[in-house]
């Protein structure tokens, strides 16, 4: 057998060719290339290049377009995201399908597509771990603290709360939540925060999706009674749970921004009823929302920066 090398740049083509045997014409050739052992001079370079030679093209498309869609919060169609990512409409479609199958991706009315919850999770972890979740309880706990109920930290996730810290009050009566439990997002004081951040077709369509149980006499269920719920919690800047998930059982939730001013999170403080009525109610209202705006202020959110 006989092989030829020839160096091109970084490559070496080899080129296997059977030699003849007894007369017989040559069986095969086969050529194939091979990456070149970089040389001492070139080295660097070539340690330069690595990363991009182990790239995944399928992925590399996948996260330009959920970094696309993170830029533009009111959504872009599949035109306007092929257009920005330089590929197919056709290639576009089927990332978008995908990210959407894993909740990367939502798809808004009109044929916009947003960045989804599960974006939210995997890009917010690192948040999560050092600021929202850690500052978070501190928060909790400060809150707990200075009105002797039970103040806990959620974010939306899968069209529920998911709660991130709790800190129980001194004078707990019956109120039982622990990290990483969820709860309905319509009839809770941080649900309503978080939803009320929404724009309305996309909280109606969430709303819609989920079993709006009448959890109480006083649970609003219906989309319309909701969306008015929602409008004046966006007016007024706070949530309030009036005995909608548990009888005897009051909550008041604010909301918590970061610097581009989206609502990320939101923080709510919950008593026995009995308690959290009259001055004692208005008192913990601006405790809440106190805290809630040093918490933003953390984030780095400044008055007058949400869109």
């Amino acid at each position: 057998m006989c092989i030829r090398r020839a160096r091109h740049r970084d490559r070496l083509t080899l080129i296997s060719l059977s030699t003849p045997h007894k007369g017989k014409p040559r069986r095969s050739i086969s050529i194939r290339d091979v990456a070149a052992e970089p040389s001492a001079e070139k080295s660097g370079e070539a340690l330069g290049q690595m990363s991009e030679r182990y790239v995944v093209r399928a992925i590399d498309r996948a996260l330009t377009v959920l970094v696309l869609l993170a830029s533009t919060p009111t959504g872009m169609d599949a035109s306007a995201l092929a257009r920005g990512a330089q590929l197919h409409v056709s290639t576009v479609f089927r990332i978008l399908q995908t990210l959407k199958l894993r909740n990367f991706v939502v798809e808004a009315p009109g044929g916009l597509y947003r960045v989804g919850p599960k974006a939210f999770e995997v890009g917010s972890s690192f948040l999560r771990s050092t600021s929202l979740q850690s500052e978070g309880q501190m928060i909790v706990e400060r809150l707990s603290a200075e009105t002797g109920e039970t103040a806990s930290l959620g974010i939306l996730d899968s069209d529920e709360v998911f709660y991130l810290a709790i800190a129980h009050g001194q004078r707990e009566l019956g109120i039982q939540s622990n990290v990483g439990t969820r709860h309905p997002v319509y009839c809770t004081a941080l649900g309503k925060v978080l939803m009320a951040d929404l724009d309305w077709p996309e909280a109606k369509a969430l709303l819609s999706r989920i079993e709006r149980t009448r959890m109480t006499i006083n649970t609003i269920v219906n989309i319309g009674g909701l969306r008015e719920e929602l409008l004046k919690v966006g007016s007024q800047g706070y949530a309030l749970d009036a005995e909608e998930r548990t009888i005897g059982v009051r909550a008041v939730g604010a909301p918590v921004r970061d610097h581009s001013g989206r609502v990320v999170a939101a923080i709510s403080a919950a008593g026995p009823a009995f308690r959290l009525a009259g001055a004692s109610h208005e008192l913990l209202i601006r405790q809440v929302q106190k805290l809630a705006a040093e918490f933003s202020q953390r984030l780095g959110y400044a008055p007058g920066s949400a869109g």
